[in-house]
């Protein structure tokens, strides 16, 4: 459902609304939330209510979609990959808020993307320059260690098999199964599962998906529990190699496993991961290079292990923290627009081209 552009009275369109009491409540409007699991998995069941803003600084502030008038919307959040048509006219004073969490080798012939010039005033996106910059998880100190010697030799028994990834869109820019070929060549047995590979029972297409975000985390048991106890390796392979751009296949969805991620995106993976968490593909001179790195570690049990020491200082979250931060951030400045006033003259441009450099690029890998 979309904006209503005929005025209807302020009953009708928010009747069940709750509001701060003497304040007026800003009205973040969710253009299209039905394409996007991760919103409606955040928002869950509090539509039409301050709930989600009950502990920020500023709380009043109202989630909402469906027939709402335009003119009772104060931002709107919207994915133009998924729109056809742009929102027809913007009222003044309207706040239009870019959210997008793919790549844009994914969407920039869409054509509403190209419709925005002028008009987009925030972002809200993987990038680290975004207004509102979303992480697909972070970590933080910590000063309780995870495991101990004996966890660790636990672990490390149960693990009778190389290196596992999913895989659910085979053909992409990044070329990642072409990477997995090379690296097979070079002798490291690796497991594909999903729609490129074999279906698990254990982590099937749907439960993955609904796991990739799980902002909510009502979705239980994570099946990768069961999958990953197996594997010493994980190959955390992005589907582009882009500026910024990781996502839960290297941060909250496989570090909180005791497995070793083997990253290959377009990020600065030092900003994004705990230091020797991880093995960065970038680092090494070819595939073969990396190959025999692998197979050191895959028969040296102490080398191996030396890569799950950062869980003695640091842990993981998802990002349910990271979204109520933002949104609580984003109530504020609604509050507060004079502060932070600002149009994007070609939101298109800054997103494929940031400061005329590509955001993306071709892998040089292979």
């Amino acid at each position: 459902m979309q904006p209503s552009y005929n005025k209807r009275s302020s009953h009708e369109a928010f009747g069940n609304m709750t509001k701060t009491a003497g304040t007026q409540a800003k009205n973040i409007y969710f253009y299209n939330p039905q394409f996007y699991h991760v919103f409606t998995d955040w928002i869950l069941d509090t539509w039409g209510t301050s709930k989600k803003f009950e502990r920020c600084p500023v709380s009043d502030c109202i989630v909402t979609k469906g027939e709402v008038p335009m003119e009772q919307i104060d931002a709107i959040i919207f994915k133009p990959r998924d729109m056809s048509d742009c929102p027809p006219n913007k009222p003044p004073g309207q706040v239009w808020i870019f959210a997008e969490f793919e790549t844009p080798h994914y969407y920039f012939q869409s054509k509403c993307f190209y419709e925005l010039k002028n008009k987009i005033n925030w972002t809200m996106t993987y990038r680290r320059d975004a207004d509102f910059p979303i992480a697909h998880g972070y970590f933080r100190k910590s000063d309780k260690p995870k495991y101990t010697q004996k966890d660790l030799d636990d672990i490390y028994a149960k693990k009778n098999k190389t290196a596992v990834v999913f895989i659910s869109h085979c053909p992409t820019v990044g070329k990642r199964l072409t990477f997995i070929e090379l690296l097979r060549s070079h002798g490291i047995q690796v497991d594909i599962f999903g729609s490129c590979g074999v279906m698990s029972v254990e982590c099937n297409n749907e439960d993955r998906y609904l796991l990739s975000f799980n902002v909510s985390g009502i979705v239980k048991p994570d099946c990768f529990s069961t999958v990953l106890s197996q594997y010493k390796f994980f190959l955390s392979l992005e589907n582009s190699l882009c500026m910024d751009y990781t996502t839960e296949k290297s941060l909250h969805r496989v570090m909180r496993h005791p497995i070793l991620p083997v990253i290959r995106d377009g990020s600065n993976a030092t900003i994004f991961h705990p230091p020797h968490s991880y093995i960065y593909t970038g680092d090494f001179k070819s595939v073969q290079e990396l190959a025999q790195h692998m197979k050191m570690l895959d028969g040296n049990k102490t080398a191996y292990l030396e890569y799950f020491k950062w869980k003695q200082h640091y842990h993981t979250e998802d990002m349910y923290q990271e979204w109520n931060s933002a949104f609580c951030r984003l109530c504020e400045r609604l509050h507060n627009p004079e502060d932070y006033r600002r149009v994007y003259r070609d939101i298109a441009a800054w997103h494929i081209s940031p400061r005329g450099k590509h955001a993306c690029h071709a892998p040089t890998d292979l």
